[in-house]
């Protein structure tokens, strides 16, 4: 009986007891019992890593965003606003053609001719001026000088398809309205107000403006440089096409404004106004920046574009450099 009991704390299994077969059976049924708990827990695990590393949904590849920036334009093509203009044939006039007004320069025409009092009717000008008829003048040498582009706003749409995650293609569509700025002078004859020096001419200066409008389309490979998940420097470029409308040209002599365009308004100018005051283009831009992850779906990019194209409009166009700068900000569909 006491031997009993030291066997029963030895083995406190109830199966276990003094007789080897039944001891021999139930470690048996222990190791199976064992063998089928290891099984199922480990069956648990696997199906739920299966579970846990079920593939996610699969991010589509597509982009899209928006650019706002400044354009910053060649001066190439201002000369098309200098106040010269020119002939339905598209040649430029000359200041004043002594056979022909129509083929003189349109501010001679405008601020002589036609506002000045040259048909006989009232001296628009002198008004403007608050002087007397006739007591102005205006000559070639008063003619605008330094005629060039503004900064302009340019806004924009972007399309581009990940080709890895370094790797993209992309579609960019921007447009921009541009003005142009210049000034020109007249001469005051009417007799000066107290002392002067020798020599003293009444000089005023006043402004000359003009304005136009483009649409750009660029297509090509982006590029981004380095392994870090928030900041990156990144590359672009590719071809480009442009499309640019002349929109007006005019000047203001105080509060006396007039329009230089209503010369290729006139019916014969239908052939110039296709030829010469709008045009397209091909040529090739290239983008330099830094990528900024703000998170899974948005990332924001300081950009700026060069671009080498000729602008199709005015006389002998030619290629010429232009530059952007600007932020776009794009989101991952």
């Amino acid at each position: 009986m006491q031997q009993s009991k030291i066997r029963n704390i030895i083995h406190p299994f109830p199966c276990i007891g003094i007789f080897p077969y039944k001891y021999y059976f139930c470690t048996t049924m222990m190791k199976i019992i064992f063998a089928l708990t290891f099984a199922l827990l480990f069956n648990h695990y696997s199906f739920s890593q299966t579970v846990d590393e079920k593939p996610l949904k699969k991010k589509t590849k597509f982009q899209a965003g928006f650019y706002l920036g400044s354009y910053f334009s060649n001066k190439h093509t201002a000369r098309l606003y200098d106040g010269y203009g020119y002939d339905a044939d598209g040649n430029r006039n000359e200041f004043v053609n002594n056979f022909t007004v129509e083929e003189s320069s349109f501010m001679y025409r405008k601020i002589v001719m036609e506002y000045g009092g040259g048909y006989g009717q009232a001296d628009q000008i002198a008004i403007a001026l608050g002087v007397d008829p006739g007591q102005w003048t205006f000559d070639e040498t008063d003619m605008p000088a330094g005629m060039r582009y503004n900064p302009a706003f340019m806004v924009g749409a972007q399309l581009s398809y990940a080709v890895t995650k370094k790797d993209a293609v992309l579609v960019n569509v921007n447009a921009a309205k541009l003005t142009l700025s210049g000034h020109f002078t007249i001469v005051l004859t009417s007799p000066p107000i107290g002392p002067q020096q020798p020599g003293f001419q009444n000089i005023q200066t006043f402004g000359i403006s003009g304005s136009e409008q483009r649409l750009m389309f660029q297509a090509g490979y982006r590029r981004l440089l380095g392994d870090d998940e928030i900041f990156n420097f990144f590359i672009e470029g590719g071809p480009t096409l442009n499309m640019t409308e002349y929109s007006g040209n005019s000047i203001a002599i105080n509060n006396l404004r007039i329009d230089l365009g209503t010369y290729y308004s006139q019916p014969f100018y239908t052939t110039y106004r296709a030829r010469y005051l709008r045009g397209a283009s091909i040529g090739a831009f290239a983008g330099l920046g830094m990528n900024i992850q703000a998170n899974k779906n948005w990332a924001l990019q300081l950009l700026y574009s060069p671009s080498y194209e000729k602008i199709n409009i005015g006389e002998v166009p030619r290629p010429t450099l232009h530059h952007a700068l600007g932020l776009r900000a794009i989101y991952s569909l």
